[in-house]
């Protein structure tokens, strides 16, 4: 199976961020995809403030609101899925 990671915003239509194909990760598409979901998730959590936004994580994936004014935000979500 391949394996991508997708992104959507207010649980709205997903989009394909990076691709994992058996071929090009020598039939390790699934851990290469953690690994890579895993980078993205430390990076936000390096660069980003986290204190009220709503942080969660599981093995396959994680979501937070993201603040695009005052008074509104966008609820964001990563997740790992069949291609």
């Amino acid at each position: 199976m391949d394996y991508a990671i997708y992104k959507t915003i207010n649980n709205g239509r997903p989009t394909v961020i990076k691709r994992f194909t058996q071929q090009d990760c020598n039939h390790r598409a699934k851990l290469a995809a953690r690994r890579a979901l895993n980078d993205m998730w430390y990076h936000y959590i390096q660069h980003h403030k986290t204190k009220g936004s709503n942080l969660k994580a599981t093995r396959y994936g994680f979501e937070y609101d993201h603040m695009t004014s005052a008074n509104t935000k966008e609820h964001v979500r990563y997740f790992i899925d069949y291609l």
